[in-house]
């Protein structure tokens, strides 16, 4: 994720996914501005709240995301589209780690709202597509569908945690494929 110019919102998003990187959840307005280079006022022109921001970024990081994993192609089986949407999920997240891991903050310490958390699965609607249609057609295992898309969520996260190399992220998306099909 590039640097944009100053006093736009997109560079006060950039600085605050710094700060939320490297502080984790305490991260006040005061913090957010000082890395932006800009006033309270001027933050508070852009967003509100801190939770406006907290779902303002959510949004922002998943949108990139969604950007790197959208070459998702039709004709190829199941399988394959899912191997594709391991493959660039896994470049996108190793490539912006911190992106990736104020992501999982935001989401997983329950700070982004509901609302950006539905805007945020919207966002990356292609892979949801892929696993509904897997789930539909019982290519996958019979458990919620949502148990299932947490349990590749954290695959995705232990495999950019460890730092595989190419050899195990193709063990690791196998046993993860063997793991959700029948």
């Amino acid at each position: 994720m590039s640097r944009p110019a100053k006093h736009t919102p997109e560079a006060i998003l950039a600085a605050a996914l710094g700060v939320f990187h490297r502080q984790g959840v305490g991260v006040s307005m005061a913090d957010v501005a000082s890395a932006a280079n800009v006033s309270n006022g001027t933050l508070f022109n852009y967003f509100a709240t801190k939770q406006e921001l907290i779902d303002e970024l959510y949004i922002w990081v998943k949108s990139d995301l969604a950007e790197a994993i959208s070459a998702i192609d039709e004709e190829l089986s199941i399988h394959e589209q899912m191997r594709l949407i391991w493959d660039l999920w896994l470049e996108w997240a190793s490539s912006q780690r911190e992106a990736h891991a104020v992501m999982n903050l935001l989401h997983q310490s329950g700070l982004a709202s509901e609302a950006a958390r539905v805007k945020g699965s919207e966002l990356i609607g292609g892979p949801m597509q892929v696993l509904g249609t897997a789930y539909a057609t019982g290519l996958l295992v019979d458990l919620p569908l949502n148990y299932l898309v947490s349990l590749i969520e954290h695959h995705f996260d232990q495999a950019v945690a460890s730092e595989l190399n190419q050899r195990e992220r193709d063990i690791a998306f196998q046993v993860l494929w063997n793991g959700i099909t029948n």
